[in-house]
């Protein structure tokens, strides 16, 4: 059973990253959308020094929307403010205003709605023009830099892979990187794209792709045929599909990556709770335990290890679960 962990502040030292790994972990994740060469060269040479035998995947970030670099790293928002968002790099970051990183104009018109942080910010587009969409905030929030932007129901136009993601495949190609997860990921043609740019690099890692966009969905089939592996990614899934879709979405995934053999694990607020808390709530315990009866071959922490109060109790808490999973199972 994989139980894979991300890494971030809360770890990303020697003492508190040895004792996250003992747990059981037996993969560490490298988010790329929040790096650079020497903070992945480090990372790495941490990660290989505290656990030579643990594997490393590099989460390629691929078409993700995101909110730029804001003052002070976060924005408090006021339901019923305007928050315009411009559409070229960083200059106009300031208070009220924020930076993406796509032309957004081109795509949506006055009523869209923009969903930031995994849903948690909603936006309403009062006018989108040449370089800035004006937009109506819809609840009290704080936004943060790096913040995750979905526009459900319109369609963004990127390819695959990013000129950043094609620079830190040149600098991963030096490391002992073991496989490699692809963020966003629409079609087939995706993960065929990636795994040419990590042929050019006399690279032969695996590719997991990770299923988080409605067209990914519809496109299962093919894009398990040409995958090493499968994560359901419920973050983004649960804005790009309907809430009580999910759960029926997670088990048709499961089933679709069995049908081609592929390993499939999960991710995407396992036990959240564990961010701020000591104990997981009971519904994230019950949830877990669904996943494994429906067929899982694992786990992916992410908040609950990269910035919660204490990474290796969250794994405790997914490798009990885990003992008394198989103890129940006769495993």
């Amino acid at each position: 059973m994989e139980i894979q962990i991300t890494v971030g502040p809360a770890c990303l030292y020697e003492q508190r990253l040895r004792e996250l790994i003992d747990q059981g972990v037996t993969a560490v994740r490298l988010n790329m959308s929040y790096t650079n060469k020497e903070t992945i060269i480090s990372t790495v040479s941490l990660i290989k020094k505290v656990a030579p035998r643990v594997k490393i995947g590099a989460d390629i970030k691929g078409r993700k929307l995101r909110i730029g670099a804001l003052p002070l790293d976060k924005l408090e928002l006021k339901a019923g403010q305007t928050l315009t968002l411009y559409l070229t790099d960083g200059a106009k970051a300031a208070h009220g205003c924020a930076y993406v990183n796509y032309p957004l104009n081109r795509t949506l018109n006055a009523g869209a709605v923009i969903l930031l942080d995994d849903g948690a910010i909603t936006l309403t587009v009062i006018e989108a023009k040449e370089g800035q969409c004006l937009c109506r905030v819809e609840t009290d929030a704080v936004l943060t830099s790096g913040c995750g932007l979905n526009t459900p129901g319109f369609p963004i136009e990127l390819p695959p892979l990013s000129a950043k993601d094609y620079a830190d495949i040149e600098i991963l190609s030096e490391l002992p990187i073991d496989f490699v997860y692809l963020s966003y990921v629409e079609r087939a043609e995706d993960i065929a794209i990636l795994k040419e740019a990590l042929r050019r690099h006399k690279m032969s890692e695996e590719v997991m792709a990770k299923v988080e966009l409605a067209e990914a969905v519809r496109n299962l089939d093919d894009i398990c045929a040409v995958s090493d592996s499968i994560c359901i990614a419920r973050g983004d899934l649960g804005v790009e599909v309907d809430l009580p879709q999910i759960p029926y979405v997670q088990r048709d995934i499961v089933k679709t990556a069995k049908k081609y053999g592929r390993p499939v694990l999960l991710a995407g607020e396992l036990m959240l709770s564990l961010v701020n808390r000591h104990k997981p709530y009971r519904a994230e315990l019950t949830d877990i335990i669904n996943a494994l009866e429906q067929g899982v071959d694992g786990f992916i922490l992410s908040d609950e290890t990269a910035i919660g109060i204490d990474p290796a109790n969250a794994v405790r808490h997914l490798t009990a679960l885990i003992g008394e999973f198989n103890r129940r199972s006769g495993l």
